[in-house]
């Protein structure tokens, strides 16, 4: 059969000799209306050849290339006059060269070649992965006279089967958990290390709900980490508890991410599990030894504080000023560690679910002020600038808002150069007061910033290698706000100071004098 250019051609032939052949009026239109048909048939073939995104080359039985679309200059890099003459052999690897005496004997048995990937050489000499669909072309006696090739570029598609194959490796080989669902929480990918670690193989757990290892006190988590990575929003370092087979429990830290399609919609989540069994025992052991450690010492740092205070009251009566001057030095000492034996007790109970919150209406601006009396007198080496509203009546804890406050203050001292200006708001903001305090210290770097308020969690760098500190203050600051329905959040850039903000509920409506009371 020949292809739709010939028969345009010898169509064109006929109606030339048309007097020679004396085709009457009727032979005559079926003749215009053949013609037209094939010429219509031949452009939207060309158009097609042209818009495709597949080279689209043909040769004849030599090898010589008769014909050549844009796509192949696109991928290939020649243009058509630079290969249409010549020998497809100018695309071919040479280590590929008998690949085309091969696909030539297919053709001759009439049989065409369907997806045969190959590697195919590009202008500038680099390889290029093609997938080849190959077909004979046949004269109208049905003889073979030349070759159609459609070349389909799947470099791309290569590259994401090796980066796929190697990340299936890497997720196989992980000592964590990796797990991915769809946004209905049911499991589509288990590895080896989840079927470790939760003693459920691969074929129990997929196409299962993700809430088969949740215990059923926490089922509230699941919704509340979906509304976060719908957002498209990453959860880090979570650590909760999740459930094995044999119905123990075990302590992890999950990591969560939104798997997202080309268009940049959510469509499932991937989430990495990791053993922390391990970690947190140490860690309770730890806790119990700082509670116990901490609770002894308090009646004793207690008992020094008053002696203190008492030697002080008769050094100023003697007008001993060096007595005098190194009393005063060590009561604030000693309230430095009172402060630090105090959270470390808190700590404690937090840990052990014992922090329960006291909360009433009390003035939030009055406890700012003192706070910062309080910490000044520790150290008088900052300025202490109050800004905002005057009445901030909150319902909280006092106590507990005061631990927020004083910790704050402090960290605000600590990394912060002598004679610089700490500055302390707090704002209405609907329902809420809105309390920052501001540094003009080292400021903190971004990574820092991510974990920070985990406990036990210090700032690695030159200038605050000299700073004491165990790393409680902060994870305290956060687990009170927590239990307050609250959060810490921070603004900071290395060299740019510090700003750690917070919000309170508004005090409870009542009589006036509930809240002056």
């Amino acid at each position: 059969m020949k292809d739709n250019n010939e028969i345009v051609a010898l169509i064109k032939d006929l109606k030339r000799r048309e007097s020679d052949l004396k085709l009457d009026n009727e032979q005559l239109r079926h003749l215009n209306l053949a013609l037209t048909i094939a010429e219509e048939k031949s452009a939207m073939l060309n158009s097609i050849i042209e818009c495709s995104d597949d080279a689209i080359i043909s040769k004849n039985l030599d090898s010589i290339i008769t014909s050549w679309n844009g796509s192949a200059e696109r991928i290939f890099g020649y243009v058509a006059d630079e290969m249409i003459g010549t020998s497809i052999l100018k695309l071919i690897p040479a280590d590929r060269e008998h690949e085309e005496a091969e696909i030539l004997a297919q053709l001759r048995r009439g049989e065409r070649i369907d997806h045969f990937e190959t590697k195919r050489q590009r202008k500038d000499g680099t390889l290029v992965d093609v997938s080849l669909t190959i077909s004979p072309i046949l004269d109208s006696n049905g003889v073979i006279i030349g070759v159609s090739k459609i070349a389909r570029d799947i470099t791309e598609q290569r590259t994401a089967e090796v980066m796929g194959k190697r990340l299936s490796a890497i997720i196989e080989s992980s000592d964590d958990a990796i797990i991915s669902k769809d946004l209905n929480s049911i499991i589509t990918s288990w590895n080896s290390a989840a079927a470790r670690m939760f003693g459920y193989s691969a074929d129990e757990m997929i196409g299962n709900s993700i809430f088969k290892i949740i215990p059923p006190d926490r089922v509230d988590e699941e919704p509340k980490i979906l509304s976060q990575l719908k957002k498209g929003l990453r959860v880090h370092h979570f650590e909760t508890v999740r459930m094995r087979k044999d119905g123990t429990l075990i302590d992890v830290s999950l990591t969560i991410s939104p798997i997202k399609d080309r268009s940049g919609k959510v469509i499932g989540l991937s989430k990495i599990a990791r053993d922390i069994t391990e970690k947190k025992q140490i860690e309770n052991k730890k806790d119990e030894f700082i509670g116990l450690v901490s609770h002894e010492l308090k009646t004793p740092l207690t008992s020094l504080r008053s002696y203190i205070q008492v030697a002080l009251h008769k050094a100023k009566q003697t007008q001993s000023s060096f007595i005098s001057h190194a009393l005063s030095k060590a009561e604030v000492q000693t309230k430095k560690m009172e402060k630090m034996i105090t959270d470390f007790l808190n700590i404690s109970r937090l840990q052990d679910g014992r922090m329960t919150l006291e909360q009433a209406n009390f003035n939030l601006s009055t406890l700012i002020r003192s706070c910062a009396a309080d910490a000044a007198i520790t150290s008088s080496k900052h300025d202490m600038v109050f800004q905002g509203e005057e009445t901030a009546y909150v319902y909280a804890d006092e106590e507990k808002i005061s631990l927020v406050l004083t910790n704050l203050i402090s960290n605000a001292q600590k990394y912060s150069p002598r004679g610089s200006e700490i500055t302390i708001r707090c704002d209405r903001e609907d329902e809420f007061f809105s309390v920052s305090i501001q540094d003009q210290g080292i400021g903190i770097a971004e990574e820092d910033q991510k974990n920070m308020f985990q406990k036990f969690y210090r700032i690695r760098t030159e200038e605050t290698r000299l700073i004491a500190g165990f790393g409680i203050g902060l994870h305290l600051v956060s687990s009170i706000l927590e239990l307050h329905g609250s959060a810490i959040t921070v603004k900071s850039r290395p060299g740019e100071g510090s700003t750690f903000s917070f919000k309170l509920n508004a005090a409870i409506s009542g009589s006036m004098e509930d809240i002056i009371v």
